[in-house]
Parts: C-alpha cells; sequence; structure tokens
C-alpha cells in the first residue's frame, strides 16, 4: 500500500477513533438521567457496565478473529452497521430490559471497530508505532472530551438522552458512507489463517508475558473507564455538583488526557515505552490518592492525572507486536479481551461497594488498580530484555 493510501487510513482511524469515543464515554455522563428515567440504583447502574463489557470482551476476542481470518475492511464494516442499529434502538427502549440489550448490541459494534483500529494501526505505521498509537488515542480523547463537555450542557437544556443516541447513530451513518471509499490493507489474510489454525489460546496461556500484559493493561483500563463512568456520579453525591459542574470536571480530564496523547507520543520515543508507561502510572498515583485523601478544593487533581493516564494504553499496545511478533493481532485481540474482563468485574465491583460503603470510599478502588498496574508494568518491563533496545 502506498503511503498516500496509508495517510488516508491514518485520518479515517483518527476519525473513527472520536466517533467511538462518543458513543463509548456519554453512558458516564448519562448515569444520572439513567437512574432517574428507569428508577434504579448504583447497583444496577454497575449492571449496565458489566452486560456492556460482557460483550466488549466477547466481541474484542472474536474481533481478533475475524479480523486475522477475514481481515479488518469486513470487520470494521460490520461493528459501523451494529453501532448504527443499536443506536437507533436506544430511541425506542422504555423499558430497563430492553435498555440493557441495547447497551449489550452496542458494544458488540464497538468492540469491533476498536480492535479493527487498534490492530490495523500498527501494521500500517511501520517504525513510528507508538507515536501512531498515540495519536490515534488522541483522537479518542479528544472525542471524549467533546462529549463530556456538551453532553451536560445539552441535558441541562432539556433534551432526552434518547435523542442524543439518535443523533449518534447519524453521526456513525455519515462516517460509515465515508469508510465505504476508503481501502484498508487486507494484511496477508490467508497467512493469518493459517497462523490462527495453528496458534490456539492455549499456547497464548502459556506465555507468561501474556500474563503480565493483561493484568497491566486490565488495573490500568478499570482506572480510566471508572473516572469515565463514574466521576459525574462521584461529584454529584459526594460534593452536590451539579450536572454542568460535574460533566465539566469530566471534560478537563479528557482535555489533559487528550493533549497528553497528542504530544506523548514523542516523549515515549524517546525516553522509552514501558520506562514511560511506568512514570506516568506512578504520577497518576499520587495526584488521583491526594485528591481523595483531601478532597475539596484539591478534587482538581482528578483532572490533572488524565494527563498521565494518557500514554498507558496506547503505549502498551503498542509493545505487544513487538514482544510478538509472530500472531500479533491474535495477542493483541486476546490480552484487550482479557484486560476487558478485569475491567468489567471491577467495574460491576464498584457500582455494588458504592451502595455498600459509600461512593466517596468505593472511587479509592482507581488508586488501588493504579498501584497494581505499576507492579505488572515493571514486571513486564524486567521481563522484555531481549527487546530493550525497542522498548527503552
Amino acid at each position: 500500500m502506498t503511503k498516500g493510501k496509508n495517510k488516508s487510513v491514518l485520518i479515517f482511524a483518527f476519525i473513527t477513533m472520536l466517533l467511538i469515543a462518543v458513543v463509548d464515554n456519554i453512558k458516564g455522563v448519562l448515569v444520572p438521567a439513567f437512574k432517574t428515567s428507569f428508577s434504579i440504583n448504583n447497583s444496577q447502574v454497575g449492571d449496565i457496565f458489566f452486560i456492556g463489557s460482557i460483550a466488549y470482551v466477547l466481541f474484542t476476542y472474536l474481533g481478533g478473529i475475524l479480523c486475522e481470518k477475514l481481515g479488518q475492511k469486513k470487520t470494521y464494516g460490520l461493528g459501523f452497521i451494529i453501532i448504527i442499529f443499536s443506536s437507533l434502538l436506544f430511541y425506542i427502549s422504555k423499558t430497563y430490559l430492553m435498555f440493557l440489550i441495547c447497551i449489550f448490541i452496542l458494544n458488540i459494534g464497538i468492540a469491533l471497530v476498536a480492535i479493527s483500529v487498534n490492530t490495523l494501526v500498527p501494521m500500517i505505521s511501520i517504525g513510528f508505532q507508538a507515536l501512531a498509537m498515540n495519536l490515534t488515542h488522541f483522537c479518542y480523547g479528544a472525542g471524549s472530551t467533546i462529549t463530556q463537555l456538551t453532553t451536560g450542557i445539552v441535558l441541562s437544556k432539556g433534551v432526552s438522552w434518547r435523542n442524543i443516541y439518535l443523533f449518534i447513530s447519524v453521526l456513525f451513518l455519515l462516517a460509515f458512507i465515508m469508510f465505504i471509499f476508503i481501502k484498508i490493507p487486507k494484511n496477508n489474510i490467508q497467512d493469518n489463517i493459517d497462523n490462527v489454525k495453528n496458534y490456539k489460546i492455549k499456547d497464548a496461556l502459556k506465555e507468561k508475558l501474556f500474563y503480565y500484559y493483561s493484568f497491566a493493561l486490565g488495573f490500568y483500563v478499570f482506572a480510566e473507564v471508572a473516572t469515565a463512568n463514574w466521576l459525574v456520579n462521584f461529584l454529584q453525591e459526594s460534593y452536590k455538583f451539579d450536572y454542568k459542574m460535574s460533566s465539566i470536571y469530566l471534560s478537563v480530564f479528557f482535555i489533559l488526557l487528550t493533549l497528553g496523547r497528542l504530544f506523548g507520543g514523542f516523549i515515549v520515543e524517546k525516553v522509552g515505552h514501558l520506562k514511560s508507561v511506568i512514570i506516568a502510572l506512578f504520577i497518576a498515583l499520587i495526584l488521583y490518592t491526594i485528591s481523595l485523601i483531601i478532597g475539596g478544593k484539591f478534587i482538581f487533581l482528578i483532572c490533572i492525572s488524565g494527563l498521565f493516564f494518557s500514554i498507558v494504553f496506547p503505549t502498551v499496545v503498542s509493545t505487544i507486536g513487538i514482544n510478538f511478533r509472530e500472531n500479533s493481532i491474535y495477542m493483541s485481540g486476546i490480552i484487550i479481551t482479557t484486560s476487558s474482563i478485569i475491567n468489567m468485574i471491577l467495574n460491576k465491583f464498584m457500582g455494588n461497594l458504592s451502595d455498600l460503603i459509600g461512593t466517596h470510599k468505593a472511587f479509592y478502588m482507581v488508586p488501588i488498580s493504579l498501584i497494581i498496574a505499576i507492579i505488572f508494568s515493571i514486571i513486564t518491563y524486567k521481563n522484555t530484555r531481549k527487546n530493550r533496545k525497542t522498548l527503552v
């Protein structure tokens, strides 16, 4: 594929991640609206995230296999169609059960699109994977920021959350029309089919790096997702913030996360991949912990931590292909799947814990998860010495 075509694919990947961020993160801002609309508590909100995570986990794994067998183009397109369909279903969902079904279907589409992008970008950006992945996830941060900032304002003006999902379906329809004309590389599909046949999940489970990566990524993902999903609810219940103010705090978190991804890739390339991750996680841990312990005016430190959250996911994912040169797409899929399972379980537990001991105390799960992510990032760093020239 020519450089020009690679450039167009990358640009579309950037646009895709921006849109995925919108549909993926909007539910965090809408939590109070869901609670009012369906008369549910925090534990049932946890069920919403849990159901969505089940779909995401399952279809991230299946999506990795589909990318190997069919190529990213078909997997990508299928994900778009599912997101459009499910977003329309939200508009007519009148019961809590119907709403959960919509969440499940929506996250199938999100998973298929996300795994397509996360495996495609490293493949077409040989030599600058970390930079390309950080720029891709910069767009995710940009979409998240726009979502957090505008949704609270739109809701405060009386717009229904169902109408918001209807608007999202229109956005994805327009993107799908654009997608039809984008030429996605096929990535030697026949060789990939042979690799999938010869490399089973039991082989992956024998790799110690699989566990190190999964735990490092999984506990980090929970920390970021918990902030996106629960911060608005946390600020409203613990500090009596209104919709507008709590959504502003969340949007600032994502603004800084976005800026970090814009410039973080350049820093990572100079400092080193996993070394940068460990430093960033440690600083984020300090900021988050101080904000929860002192509270009050220091709660803004949660927002600042977003700057250091920024590089972790894209940088870690970009190193998977370096350490698993064969079956890199399959290993990326299964590691992201496992990390999603960890995130799914912890998010469900956080919802139950919020009802049991209070939202503020339950939020300490985030810094605890960051500690665990740091530990496994260090272990991963120490066990990748054979690729040290690339990773540090």
